[in-house]
Protein backbone atom coordinates (compact mmCIF):
# COMPACT_ATOMS: atom_id res chain seq x y z
CA UNK A 1 0.00 0.00 0.00
CA UNK A 2 2.82 2.42 0.85
CA UNK A 3 4.54 1.67 -2.44
CA UNK A 4 1.31 2.23 -4.35
CA UNK A 5 0.76 5.60 -2.64
CA UNK A 6 4.34 6.62 -3.38
CA UNK A 7 3.82 5.51 -6.96
CA UNK A 8 0.75 7.69 -7.35
CA UNK A 9 2.48 10.71 -5.78
CA UNK A 10 5.60 10.13 -7.86
CA UNK A 11 3.55 9.73 -11.03
CA UNK A 12 1.63 12.95 -10.39
CA UNK A 13 4.80 14.92 -9.68
CA UNK A 14 6.54 13.41 -12.66
CA UNK A 15 3.57 14.22 -14.87
CA UNK A 16 3.66 17.91 -13.93
CA UNK A 17 7.34 18.11 -14.70
CA UNK A 18 6.99 16.26 -17.96
CA UNK A 19 4.02 18.34 -19.11
CA UNK A 20 6.13 21.47 -18.83
CA UNK A 21 8.83 19.88 -21.02
CA UNK A 22 6.92 17.76 -23.50
CA UNK A 23 6.20 19.14 -26.96
CA UNK A 24 2.83 18.29 -28.46
CA UNK A 25 3.86 16.52 -31.64
CA UNK A 26 1.72 15.68 -34.63
CA UNK A 27 2.05 12.26 -36.32
CA UNK A 28 5.73 11.74 -37.01
CA UNK A 29 6.66 8.15 -37.77
CA UNK A 30 9.43 6.12 -36.22
CA UNK A 31 10.23 4.29 -39.46
CA UNK A 32 11.24 0.73 -38.58
CA UNK A 33 12.70 0.02 -42.01
CA UNK A 34 14.79 3.17 -42.21
CA UNK A 35 15.86 3.32 -38.59
CA UNK A 36 14.96 7.01 -38.29
CA UNK A 37 12.09 9.23 -37.29
CA UNK A 38 10.61 11.08 -40.27
CA UNK A 39 8.56 14.16 -39.43
CA UNK A 40 7.26 15.05 -42.89
CA UNK A 41 8.00 15.01 -46.60
CA UNK A 42 9.50 17.82 -48.62
CA UNK A 43 7.66 19.17 -51.67
CA UNK A 44 9.53 16.67 -53.83
CA UNK A 45 8.69 13.89 -51.41
CA UNK A 46 4.98 14.74 -51.49
CA UNK A 47 5.02 14.58 -55.28
CA UNK A 48 6.64 11.14 -55.08
CA UNK A 49 4.13 10.06 -52.43
CA UNK A 50 1.23 11.04 -54.67
CA UNK A 51 2.74 8.99 -57.49
CA UNK A 52 3.04 6.04 -55.13
CA UNK A 53 -0.42 6.11 -53.55
CA UNK A 54 -2.50 8.02 -56.05
CA UNK A 55 -4.54 11.15 -55.39
CA UNK A 56 -6.80 11.54 -52.38
CA UNK A 57 -10.57 11.69 -53.01
CA UNK A 58 -12.14 15.09 -53.42
CA UNK A 59 -14.64 15.71 -50.62
CA UNK A 60 -16.68 18.90 -50.44
CA UNK A 61 -19.77 20.06 -48.59
CA UNK A 62 -21.34 18.14 -45.75
CA UNK A 63 -19.59 20.20 -43.11
CA UNK A 64 -16.18 20.17 -44.80
CA UNK A 65 -14.68 23.65 -44.86
CA UNK A 66 -11.60 24.46 -46.86
CA UNK A 67 -10.15 22.57 -49.79
CA UNK A 68 -9.16 18.93 -49.51
CA UNK A 69 -5.57 18.42 -50.58
CA UNK A 70 -5.69 15.66 -53.18
CA UNK A 71 -1.93 15.06 -53.05
CA UNK A 72 -0.45 12.47 -50.71
CA UNK A 73 1.75 13.09 -47.69
CA UNK A 74 2.32 9.47 -46.66
CA UNK A 75 5.56 7.49 -46.07
CA UNK A 76 7.62 6.61 -49.13
CA UNK A 77 8.41 3.02 -50.11
CA UNK A 78 11.17 3.68 -52.64
CA UNK A 79 14.50 3.36 -50.80
CA UNK A 80 16.18 5.62 -53.36
CA UNK A 81 14.02 8.47 -52.04
CA UNK A 82 15.00 8.02 -48.40
CA UNK A 83 17.13 11.13 -48.21
CA UNK A 84 16.97 14.76 -47.15
CA UNK A 85 15.72 15.80 -50.57
CA UNK A 86 12.44 14.00 -49.91
CA UNK A 87 12.17 13.56 -46.14
CA UNK A 88 12.57 15.70 -43.04
CA UNK A 89 14.11 14.05 -39.98
CA UNK A 90 13.81 14.76 -36.28
CA UNK A 91 16.62 12.72 -34.72
CA UNK A 92 14.24 11.58 -31.98
CA UNK A 93 14.29 7.98 -30.81
CA UNK A 94 17.20 5.63 -30.24
CA UNK A 95 17.41 2.91 -32.89
CA UNK A 96 19.52 -0.24 -32.95
CA UNK A 97 20.32 -2.64 -35.83
CA UNK A 98 19.88 0.16 -38.35
CA UNK A 99 22.71 1.07 -40.73
CA UNK A 100 22.21 4.83 -40.74
CA UNK A 101 24.60 7.75 -40.49
CA UNK A 102 22.49 10.07 -38.35
CA UNK A 103 24.75 13.05 -39.00
CA UNK A 104 24.24 13.08 -42.77
CA UNK A 105 20.99 11.06 -42.87
CA UNK A 106 22.42 8.76 -45.52
CA UNK A 107 21.66 5.06 -45.60
CA UNK A 108 23.88 2.11 -46.41
CA UNK A 109 23.10 -1.43 -47.45
CA UNK A 110 19.66 -2.99 -47.65
CA UNK A 111 17.15 -0.60 -46.14
CA UNK A 112 14.51 -3.24 -45.42
CA UNK A 113 15.89 -4.33 -42.07
CA UNK A 114 14.48 -7.58 -40.78
CA UNK A 115 15.11 -6.65 -37.17
CA UNK A 116 15.05 -3.34 -35.37
CA UNK A 117 14.57 -1.88 -31.90
CA UNK A 118 13.62 1.70 -31.09
CA UNK A 119 13.39 3.37 -27.71
CA UNK A 120 11.39 6.56 -27.23
CA UNK A 121 10.99 8.77 -24.15
CA UNK A 122 7.79 10.73 -24.78
CA UNK A 123 5.25 8.03 -23.85
CA UNK A 124 2.12 8.64 -21.76
CA UNK A 125 0.59 6.06 -19.44
CA UNK A 126 -2.89 6.66 -20.92
CA UNK A 127 -2.60 7.40 -24.66
CA UNK A 128 -3.72 3.99 -25.95
CA UNK A 129 -6.24 3.50 -23.15
CA UNK A 130 -8.03 6.72 -24.08
CA UNK A 131 -8.42 5.39 -27.62
CA UNK A 132 -10.63 2.58 -26.32
CA UNK A 133 -13.20 5.06 -24.99
CA UNK A 134 -16.22 6.40 -26.89
CA UNK A 135 -14.70 9.89 -26.78
CA UNK A 136 -11.55 8.53 -28.50
CA UNK A 137 -7.99 9.53 -27.69
CA UNK A 138 -5.60 12.37 -28.47
CA UNK A 139 -3.14 11.55 -31.27
CA UNK A 140 -0.55 13.69 -29.50
CA UNK A 141 -0.47 11.18 -26.62
CA UNK A 142 0.37 8.16 -28.78
CA UNK A 143 3.62 7.15 -30.50
CA UNK A 144 3.41 6.06 -34.13
CA UNK A 145 5.67 3.58 -35.91
CA UNK A 146 5.50 2.41 -39.51
CA UNK A 147 6.97 -0.38 -41.60
CA UNK A 148 6.52 -1.85 -45.04
CA UNK A 149 6.84 -5.42 -46.31
CA UNK A 150 7.76 -6.30 -49.88
CA UNK A 151 6.70 -9.94 -49.53
CA UNK A 152 4.50 -11.88 -47.09
CA UNK A 153 6.35 -12.16 -43.78
CA UNK A 154 5.79 -13.30 -40.22
CA UNK A 155 6.16 -10.18 -38.09
CA UNK A 156 6.94 -10.13 -34.37
CA UNK A 157 6.29 -6.92 -32.44
CA UNK A 158 6.83 -6.23 -28.74
CA UNK A 159 6.13 -3.07 -26.73
CA UNK A 160 6.71 -2.07 -23.13
CA UNK A 161 6.43 1.17 -21.15
CA UNK A 162 8.18 2.14 -17.93
CA UNK A 163 10.11 4.66 -15.88
CA UNK A 164 12.75 4.49 -13.17
CA UNK A 165 10.32 3.02 -10.65
CA UNK A 166 8.04 0.57 -12.45
CA UNK A 167 6.57 -0.75 -15.70
CA UNK A 168 3.15 0.48 -16.80
CA UNK A 169 0.25 -1.34 -18.39
CA UNK A 170 1.08 -1.14 -22.10
CA UNK A 171 -0.73 -1.74 -25.39
CA UNK A 172 -0.51 -1.16 -29.12
CA UNK A 173 -2.66 -1.47 -32.24
CA UNK A 174 -1.60 -2.64 -35.69
CA UNK A 175 -3.27 -0.95 -38.66
CA UNK A 176 -3.16 -1.56 -42.39
CA UNK A 177 -1.96 1.50 -44.26
CA UNK A 178 -0.45 4.74 -43.02
CA UNK A 179 -1.75 8.16 -42.00
CA UNK A 180 -0.51 11.46 -43.42
CA UNK A 181 2.52 13.06 -41.81
CA UNK A 182 1.68 15.88 -39.38
CA UNK A 183 -1.93 14.72 -39.06
CA UNK A 184 -3.21 15.58 -35.60
CA UNK A 185 -6.14 16.51 -33.38
CA UNK A 186 -7.19 20.10 -33.84
CA UNK A 187 -10.68 21.47 -33.29
CA UNK A 188 -10.06 24.10 -35.97
CA UNK A 189 -9.59 21.41 -38.64
CA UNK A 190 -12.98 20.63 -40.19
CA UNK A 191 -11.68 17.25 -41.33
CA UNK A 192 -11.70 16.15 -37.70
CA UNK A 193 -14.56 15.90 -35.19
CA UNK A 194 -14.66 19.24 -33.44
CA UNK A 195 -14.32 19.64 -29.70
CA UNK A 196 -17.31 20.80 -27.71
CA UNK A 197 -20.98 19.85 -27.81
CA UNK A 198 -23.50 20.54 -30.58
CA UNK A 199 -23.84 22.80 -32.44
CA UNK A 200 -20.05 23.18 -32.30
CA UNK A 201 -19.50 19.62 -33.42
CA UNK A 202 -20.07 19.33 -37.16
CA UNK A 203 -20.94 16.15 -39.00
CA UNK A 204 -18.86 16.07 -42.15
CA UNK A 205 -18.25 13.65 -44.98
CA UNK A 206 -15.08 12.32 -43.37
CA UNK A 207 -17.03 11.15 -40.30
CA UNK A 208 -19.75 9.22 -42.14
CA UNK A 209 -17.75 6.03 -42.70
CA UNK A 210 -18.39 6.27 -46.45
CA UNK A 211 -15.23 7.98 -47.72
CA UNK A 212 -12.45 5.67 -48.91
CA UNK A 213 -8.92 7.08 -49.03
CA UNK A 214 -6.27 6.46 -51.69
CA UNK A 215 -5.14 3.30 -49.86
CA UNK A 216 -8.60 1.75 -49.94
CA UNK A 217 -9.21 2.31 -46.21
CA UNK A 218 -12.45 3.71 -44.79
CA UNK A 219 -12.78 5.26 -41.34
CA UNK A 220 -15.44 4.03 -38.95
CA UNK A 221 -18.59 6.13 -38.56
CA UNK A 222 -18.31 8.86 -35.94
CA UNK A 223 -21.40 10.67 -34.76
CA UNK A 224 -20.18 14.23 -34.47
CA UNK A 225 -23.60 15.72 -35.13
CA UNK A 226 -25.82 14.63 -32.23
CA UNK A 227 -23.20 13.17 -29.91
CA UNK A 228 -23.52 15.09 -26.65
CA UNK A 229 -20.05 14.24 -25.32
CA UNK A 230 -17.05 16.16 -26.58
CA UNK A 231 -14.49 14.05 -28.41
CA UNK A 232 -11.05 13.99 -26.84
CA UNK A 233 -9.45 13.46 -30.23
CA UNK A 234 -9.19 11.27 -33.31
CA UNK A 235 -7.29 8.22 -32.13
CA UNK A 236 -9.33 5.00 -32.12
CA UNK A 237 -7.48 2.00 -30.69
CA UNK A 238 -10.15 -0.52 -31.71
CA UNK A 239 -11.43 0.59 -35.14
CA UNK A 240 -10.33 2.15 -38.41
CA UNK A 241 -9.98 5.92 -38.19
CA UNK A 242 -8.95 8.93 -40.23
CA UNK A 243 -7.08 12.12 -39.51
CA UNK A 244 -6.11 15.29 -41.35
CA UNK A 245 -3.30 17.82 -41.28
CA UNK A 246 -3.37 21.59 -41.69
CA UNK A 247 -2.30 21.27 -45.34
CA UNK A 248 -5.60 19.52 -46.08
CA UNK A 249 -4.21 16.00 -46.47
CA UNK A 250 -6.48 13.31 -45.08
CA UNK A 251 -5.78 9.61 -44.67
CA UNK A 252 -7.21 6.54 -42.96
CA UNK A 253 -5.59 3.56 -41.26
CA UNK A 254 -7.49 0.27 -41.31
CA UNK A 255 -7.79 -1.63 -38.03
CA UNK A 256 -5.97 -4.97 -38.03
CA UNK A 257 -5.56 -6.07 -34.41
CA UNK A 258 -5.13 -4.64 -30.92
CA UNK A 259 -2.74 -6.10 -28.34
CA UNK A 260 -3.52 -5.59 -24.67
CA UNK A 261 -2.97 -8.45 -22.20
CA UNK A 262 -3.34 -7.88 -18.46
CA UNK A 263 -0.99 -9.95 -16.33
CA UNK A 264 -0.25 -10.19 -12.61
CA UNK A 265 -1.48 -7.18 -10.65
CA UNK A 266 -1.34 -4.78 -13.59
CA UNK A 267 -5.11 -4.67 -13.96
CA UNK A 268 -5.74 -3.47 -10.41
CA UNK A 269 -2.61 -1.38 -9.88
CA UNK A 270 -1.78 -0.21 -13.40
CA UNK A 271 1.91 -0.97 -13.01
CA UNK A 272 4.29 -3.75 -12.04
CA UNK A 273 7.88 -4.18 -10.91
CA UNK A 274 8.13 -7.08 -13.35
CA UNK A 275 8.69 -6.15 -17.00
CA UNK A 276 7.12 -9.43 -18.13
CA UNK A 277 3.77 -8.33 -16.66
CA UNK A 278 3.44 -5.35 -18.98
CA UNK A 279 5.28 -6.64 -22.08
CA UNK A 280 2.91 -6.90 -25.04
CA UNK A 281 3.76 -9.27 -27.92
CA UNK A 282 2.22 -9.92 -31.32
CA UNK A 283 3.25 -12.60 -33.83
CA UNK A 284 1.32 -12.30 -37.09
CA UNK A 285 1.76 -13.16 -40.76
CA UNK A 286 1.15 -10.18 -43.02
CA UNK A 287 1.10 -9.63 -46.75
CA UNK A 288 3.16 -7.08 -48.65
CA UNK A 289 2.13 -3.52 -47.87
CA UNK A 290 2.38 -0.57 -45.51
CA UNK A 291 1.52 -0.82 -41.83
CA UNK A 292 1.18 1.48 -38.82
CA UNK A 293 1.70 0.69 -35.14
CA UNK A 294 0.17 3.05 -32.56
CA UNK A 295 1.55 2.41 -29.07
CA UNK A 296 1.36 3.94 -25.61
CA UNK A 297 0.28 3.23 -22.06
CA UNK A 298 -3.04 1.44 -21.59
CA UNK A 299 -4.24 2.96 -18.32
CA UNK A 300 -7.90 3.85 -18.56
CA UNK A 301 -8.69 0.96 -20.91
CA UNK A 302 -11.38 -1.56 -19.88
CA UNK A 303 -10.08 -3.72 -17.03
CA UNK A 304 -7.12 -1.47 -16.29
CA UNK A 305 -6.33 1.07 -13.59
CA UNK A 306 -7.19 4.73 -14.17
CA UNK A 307 -4.33 6.88 -15.41
CA UNK A 308 -1.77 8.39 -13.04
CA UNK A 309 -1.35 11.18 -15.59
CA UNK A 310 2.29 10.24 -16.19
CA UNK A 311 4.02 11.46 -19.34
CA UNK A 312 7.58 11.42 -20.58
CA UNK A 313 7.82 7.67 -19.97
CA UNK A 314 10.17 5.36 -21.87
CA UNK A 315 8.74 2.96 -24.42
CA UNK A 316 10.65 0.21 -26.19
CA UNK A 317 9.38 -1.38 -29.39
CA UNK A 318 11.03 -4.31 -31.16
CA UNK A 319 10.32 -5.35 -34.74
CA UNK A 320 11.31 -8.54 -36.50
CA UNK A 321 10.18 -9.83 -39.87
CA UNK A 322 10.91 -13.30 -41.24
CA UNK A 323 10.06 -14.48 -44.76
CA UNK A 324 7.17 -16.89 -45.01
CA UNK A 325 8.45 -20.19 -46.39
CA UNK A 326 6.40 -22.98 -47.90
CA UNK A 327 5.82 -25.87 -45.50
CA UNK A 328 7.55 -28.98 -46.94
CA UNK A 329 5.29 -31.95 -47.63
CA UNK A 330 6.45 -35.06 -45.73
CA UNK A 331 7.87 -37.88 -47.85
CA UNK A 332 5.18 -40.25 -46.60
CA UNK A 333 2.49 -37.99 -48.08
CA UNK A 334 4.22 -38.02 -51.46
CA UNK A 335 4.41 -41.83 -51.35
CA UNK A 336 0.70 -42.03 -50.47
CA UNK A 337 -0.27 -39.66 -53.28
CA UNK A 338 1.87 -41.58 -55.79
CA UNK A 339 0.25 -44.86 -54.78
CA UNK A 340 -3.23 -43.34 -54.82
CA UNK A 341 -2.74 -41.96 -58.33
CA UNK A 342 -1.45 -45.37 -59.42
CA UNK A 343 -4.58 -47.10 -58.11
CA UNK A 344 -6.78 -44.59 -59.94
CA UNK A 345 -4.92 -45.31 -63.16
CA UNK A 346 -5.27 -49.07 -62.70
CA UNK A 347 -9.02 -48.77 -62.06
CA UNK A 348 -9.38 -46.62 -65.15
CA UNK A 349 -7.61 -49.21 -67.31
CA UNK A 350 -9.86 -51.97 -65.92
CA UNK A 351 -12.97 -49.99 -66.70
CA UNK A 352 -11.84 -49.59 -70.32
CA UNK A 353 -11.43 -53.32 -70.85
Amino acid sequence: MRYKLNKILYGSTFALLALSQQAQAHIEYYDLNQGAQVSDLTAAGKTASTTQYGANPVVTGGGVSGATNTSSDRPLNNTALWNAGNQNYTGVGSFSNAAINTASQTFTGNQFYNSNTVQVNDVTDFGWGAGTQSTLGDTHKVDFFNFRLTTPETVTLTWNVGDSSAYYDSAFTLYNGVASYQAHDDASDARNPKAGVPPHQVQNAFDTGLVTDAQGNTASYRNTLTNTTAYTGQFDALHSWGDGNVAGNWSTVGFNTAVHVLRGTVGSDGYSLNAADTLQTLVITLGAGNYTVAASGALGAPGSQASFGSTGLTGTLTFNAASVTAVPVPAAIWMFLTGFIGVLGLNRRKSNL
